[in-house]
């Protein structure tokens, strides 16, 4: 199997998963936070719908280019304005956005081959330094969103018990 259809059924996958874990969830434990620290399912889903279409478009833009550097901050303000707007929005609409940025996503892919992921360009974070962009999809979206699905589960994990000690 060529990597870029690998790598599109994994996105795929993850992403029915993501949304098939929190379908049946109530509003309550959607919008539940563990902590100030921790974000709630619905700032997650928000994230989540927020970065498959930016690393999607970075991955795509790279290509394109021939190179140049790629990447963005933790302080993005995009990538913030999604959590932000978390509580103004419903849970139906998330997941509808969630769902059409993971269709985007996989048409971008289905257009490209192995050999452009094979790019190398320098991430505007020094730490990261020269990449293929395997790594950006690999880091940024594959890995990114089954990170974010284990961190749905936790949450679950900890609405659970903290509902057990009430």
């Amino acid at each position: 199997m060529p990597l870029i259809e690998q790598y599109r059924q994994e996105i795929k996958e993850t992403v029915e998963r993501i949304i098939q874990k929190v379908s049946s969830l109530t509003e309550e434990v959607i919008r539940w936070k563990p902590s100030a620290d921790e974000w709630s399912i619905m700032e997650i889903l928000c994230h989540v719908e927020e970065v498959i279409g930016y690393w999607t478009r970075e991955l795509v833009r790279v290509i394109q280019a021939g190179g140049g550097e790629w990447g963005r901050g933790l302080n993005d303000e995009a990538r913030l304005a999604a959590v932000r707007q978390a509580d103004s929005r419903t849970v139906s609409d998330v997941i509808h956005g969630i769902k059409k940025a993971a269709k985007f996503a996989d048409e971008q892919l289905e257009r490209l081959r192995d050999d452009q992921l094979a790019l190398e360009a320098p991430h505007r974070n020094p730490k990261f330094g020269v990449k293929p962009m395997t790594f950006l999809v690999e880091h940024f979206l594959t890995e990114h969103l089954a990170g974010h699905l284990r961190q749905i589960e936790r949450n679950l994990g900890k609405h659970k018990a903290a509902q057990s000690k009430q």
